[in-house]
């Protein structure tokens, strides 16, 4: 679903921004993961040293909490900022007469209906 509603030209063009460079970073980032592989697999790790190891565990922790961090706020921003309405209409009940207009029938089959728990069509 598309939400069409006004916005500012700054607010365009620094969304526009994030998105063109979120698509060039995750390009950017599975062209290298692709080119990393070889045509023979071996599945010996050449260079997976401990420095590399706890290089990547760290920045891995950091990409994490700030996730964590950057979602938190933006949940907490819009239940500060959209809470409180209530947008949401629930249509009215409907009643028998309604249902047997509907469906076409009188009131009586209606709730023979209602109560059989087998219905066979003509």
């Amino acid at each position: 679903m598309i939400i069409n509603s006004k916005q500012s030209k700054p607010r365009k063009i620094i969304d526009l921004l994030f998105t063109f460079f979120g698509w060039l970073f995750l390009t950017v980032f599975l062209y290298n993961f692709i080119s990393q592989f070889e045509r023979n697999i071996d599945f010996k790790f050449h260079e997976l040293n401990l420095a590399n190891a706890n290089s990547i565990l760290l920045i891995t922790i950091l990409v994490v909490i700030t996730s964590v961090a950057a979602l938190s706020w933006w949940s907490s921003y819009n239940k500060r900022r959209f809470g409180h309405l209530k947008r949401r209409t629930f249509p009215p009940q409907t009643n028998r007469k309604e249902l047997a207009e509907y469906f076409q029938v009188s009131e009586n089959e209606l709730e023979i209906i209602q109560i059989d728990s087998y219905i066979e069509r003509n």
